[in-house]
């Protein structure tokens, strides 16, 4: 059975800007992330009333429950780099193999390069029982469940691109006998925290794994994330992850995700079967380089295959890649494995670096880490975008065409916001309108903030939670006006907001109202 689905991972990480209040018994608790600038100080979180659930090893960084009004008492604590309002982190399908011969695997494996002895995690729903996968381990992170089963399918899919067995049924992989290791990170739905994610890179590092694979991508930055994927790269962990399925459709702007932007991530774009990208690829100049991601067939649950199209499976290919690259140099950094990673790529867009395809379609090595970009240089010409009959958009080149260097861990300083949302009167009846009000000014100079981004969530005291896209305008102001018929729901309503602008850490404000 084929199902279309097009995968993506979406989350946002915002923090909190409420004043300090005193404690009460009812007052609202947030699940946070802290991130430490040495070490933990468990007396910083005990002092405000908040709660440690869990303790990340390899970075200062915990995550628990602290109160709404404690969160900037916490950012203000010279010991504390960031504080993280723990959001969901969610997978949406979207649309709908060819991908091994792209890649040229097979001369991988006639030199005896199969991915051997190689770790791969794979950090997604989980991978299922397969006959065509061979599961080495794992851990899941989810509350209800501690298999680390696929329940999802990304996760299964995903996996089989990496290392689906050479075993004369079903599909192979670019990496038939490497190691996987499934990561459970998010749940049936596709769903999870950012904490989980942090944990699983955590987990990755402490089992010493070789390769993480990240099919997932978010719109904003986080902190911790960006800490946690650090250490795991200079910790000898490569670390790859798909650049985002938010291309425009003529390739224009920069629209990579997190963590694919960060410098000690591999960020991976996706072409179909005649070397173009993918329309719904997203381009930037962090792309480092592509690979197929249009109409990949590969292992789902219940022992089925499936057809899926995404930067989620153009990641997996470049995941495989690396660990044949490794398990033929297996003395090599992570950046020089980085270097001969871009060496062997087929330069299928502009010349040089571009935002397409960054330094181009991955190619598996062999022995000789020779003769494979020669071989095929050919084969890409002929097929470049340029001598198409029907010309398609084409990327930017890129001015720098040199290897990735290694990150830098300190940060780049941003400003912070201070929002409120409000609204005339906190009782309302059922019938009535609502005017939901926020405005964004900056923390310090108290100027507006304008075109910044405001996602404005309702949530109901039964049912959905509807979520609304704004933006504020020259005045730092942005408004919703909610409809209630005598047939609402009575109770309490909450309108959560998250405000975010380019070079401003995200800010949070929430208002309660009852509908009687």
């Amino acid at each position: 059975m084929k199902k279309s689905l097009f995968i993506t991972l979406l989350f946002s990480l915002i923090f909190s800007v409420v004043s300090p209040a005193v404690y009460a018994e009812e007052t609202p608790t947030q699940n946070v992330i802290i991130v430490f600038k040495d070490e933990i100080d468990y007396k910083a979180v005990e002092n405000v009333n908040g709660e440690i659930d869990d303790v990340i090893n390899h970075v200062p960084i915990v995550s628990g429950e602290v109160p709404e009004a404690a969160i900037e008492l916490l950012e203000n604590d010279k010991d504390i780099l960031a504080v993280e309002v723990d959001q969901k982190v969610e997978i949406n399908a979207q649309i709908q193999d060819w991908g091994i011969q792209s890649v040229h695997a097979p001369a991988s494996w006639e030199s005896q390069l199969s991915g051997k002895g190689m770790k791969v995690a794979v950090l997604d729903t989980g991978i299922s029982p397969h006959e065509d996968l061979v599961i080495a381990g794992g851990v899941s992170f989810m509350s209800y469940t501690a298999a680390y089963n696929d329940d999802n399918g990304h996760g299964t899919h995903v996996a089989g691109i990496i290392g689906a067995r050479n075993n004369s049924i079903g599909t192979i992989g670019v990496a038939p006998e490497s190691d996987l290791f499934a990561v459970k990170v998010l749940d049936q739905n596709g769903s999870g925290y950012v904490s989980d994610i942090v944990k699983g890179i955590d987990w990755s590092i402490t089992n010493k794994m070789d390769v993480i694979n990240l099919s997932l991508g978010a719109p904003n930055d986080s902190f911790a994330l960006h800490q946690a994927v650090d250490k795991a790269y200079n910790s000898g962990i490569l670390v790859v992850a798909a650049a985002g399925n938010d291309g425009a459709a003529d390739g224009s702007g920069d629209t990579v995700d997190y963590p694919a932007r960060y410098n000690s991530v591999i960020a991976v774009s996706a072409t179909d079967s005649s070397n173009q990208r993918g329309t719904f690829s997203s381009t930037g100049h962090t792309v480092e380089v592509a690979a197929p991601g249009v109409k990949v067939v590969s292992t789902y649950l219940n022992n089925q295959y499936i057809s899926m199209s995404g930067t989620s499976m153009a990641t997996p290919y470049v995941a495989g890649t690396l660990a044949l690259l490794k398990q033929a140099n297996p003395t090599l950094s992570t950046i020089q494995l980085r270097e001969k990673l871009i060496e062997t790529t087929i330069d299928i867009g502009l010349e040089g670096k571009d935002t397409f395809f960054g330094y181009g379609l991955v190619q598996a090595p062999n022995q000789s880490q020779g003769g494979i970009k020669e071989e095929q240089s050919q084969e890409s010409v002929q097929q470049t975008p340029q001598e198409q009959p029907n010309p398609t958009p084409q990327p930017v080149q890129e001015p720098v065409n040199s290897v990735p260097k290694k990150p830098i861990i300190k940060p780049v300083p941003k400003k912070n916001l201070t929002t409120t949302v409000s609204t005339s009167k906190s009782t309302y009846s059922a019938g009535n309108t609502i005017s939901i009000n926020l405005k964004a000014v900056d923390k310090v100079t108290k100027k507006p903030i304008v075109n910044g981004s405001v996602k404005l969530k309702i949530t109901p005291p039964k049912g959905k939670a509807k979520i609304v896209t704004l933006k504020t305008n020259k005045k730092g102001q942005a408004s919703y006006k909610m409809t209630t018929s005598k047939r609402s729901k009575k109770g309490s309503y909450k309108f959560s907001t998250t405000t975010s602008i380019s070079n401003y850490r995200a800010a949070y404000a929430s208002k309660i109202i009852r509908i009687k």
